[in-house]
């Protein structure tokens, strides 16, 4: 295969593109340390376009509060709170929802000015509609997972949490690739073998985001403070066994902390096999050199932290770098997949 390439460069749209691929990584970034934080049920609705402005005044305040206090999380874990403990965790979420506004705000206003403009036409605008409904689908997906601790639980559902992350994570993955596509590399040399292990890593690396969000969501990183060993044993039998049921034991506290700590050296396997066989490639271009070292030294540091946070308790700042290197990881395989396609010319649209 040889590389072709078709406009190259980087445009308007593509820095578009990619400010908004920020925004989502950030978003992702505040949405964790919100979990961290305790702070994601402090807001007991979901006011789209009123909710912009936090409550102004004692009486707002005080009217927020007394909402929280009906809420089971305030009831079993935090009564007697204060107001200004209160407000502290108000504004972590408050701030978590913001930016998702201020995402979606990002897509759908330069999209409406290039339409005012004449810069894009309608029918290729589409796809970027496309994405300005998946922000809407995001932020319901937020509300459905923040209403499923108003009611009997003080906490969300370990569920619906990850369903938020890898609607996020997908997100972040579609604006990615349409930026890519922009830039006009159409493909570089690669053998089947690379293109095939570089789709499981990709797969591999939403598994394992995947058990991530439930270790999140079920607080199993406390559930062991030693590695390798979980209580005491590497396969932690008995405490799976008491589960009932294997689909108990595999979506519990203990099974998605044994799946999660383990199953990151699968990721790593790939991660090697596939820099391997970038390497030994006659021809490989740079960009994939460079790439496959940059997965293999990040998987390297992405472990290491896991451990860390599993021996420290689950500090709040190195729980948060873990879950944001998570989802740099699976940028970077993305961009190997993208470099790895099969070879096609890209038609640009000139912005």
């Amino acid at each position: 295969m040889t590389t072709t390439t078709g406009r190259q460069g980087i445009d308007g749209i593509t820095r578009w593109l990619l400010l908004v691929a920020g925004l989502i990584f950030l978003m992702v970034l505040v949405g964790g340390f919100t979990r961290l934080s305790r702070a994601g049920l402090s807001i007991v609705e979901w006011d789209v376009v009123t909710g912009v402005v936090p409550p102004i005044g004692v009486d707002a305040w005080e009217e927020s509060f007394a909402a929280y206090r009906q809420t089971p999380e305030y009831r079993l874990v935090n009564r007697g709170m204060t107001l200004a403990e209160y407000q502290e965790i108000f504004y972590i979420e408050w701030a978590h929802r913001l930016i998702g506004r201020i995402a979606g705000l990002a897509v759908v206003v330069p999209l409406l000015w290039m339409l005012w403009r004449r810069r894009m036409t309608l029918r290729r605008s589409l796809p970027y509609w496309g994405v300005a409904a998946l922000f809407g689908v995001q932020g319901a997906i937020g509300w459905a997972m923040v209403s499923s601790g108003l009611q009997d639980r003080p906490s969300v559902s370990e569920v619906r949490l990850t369903v938020h992350l890898l609607t996020a994570v997908g997100l972040l993955a579609l604006v990615s690739w349409m930026a890519m596509n922009r830039m006009g590399v159409a493909g570089q040399p690669a053998t089947p073998k690379i293109r095939a292990v570089a789709k499981w890593l990709l797969v591999a690396l939403v598994i394992q985001l995947a058990f991530g969000g439930m270790m999140a969501g079920l607080k199993a990183g406390h559930v062991s403070n030693t590695w390798p060993l979980m209580f005491g044993t590497l396969i932690p039998a008995e405490a799976l066994a008491n589960a009932g049921s294997v689909w108990a034991a595999v979506t519990g506290p203990v099974g998605v902390h044994f799946i999660h700590r383990w199953f990151a050296f699968v990721v790593a396997g790939l991660a090697l096999v596939l820099a391997g066989a970038i390497y030994r490639q006659p021809g490989s271009s740079p960009l994939l050199r460079k790439t496959a070292g940059w997965l293999t030294v990040v998987v390297a540091v992405q472990i290491v932290l896991g451990i860390a946070v599993v021996i420290l308790g689950v500090p709040k700042w190195l729980a948060l770098t873990h879950q944001g290197l998570g989802v740099a990881l699976f940028v970077i395989a993305l961009v190997v997949v993208h470099a790895t396609r099969v070879s096609r010319v890209e038609e640009v649209a000139v912005a």
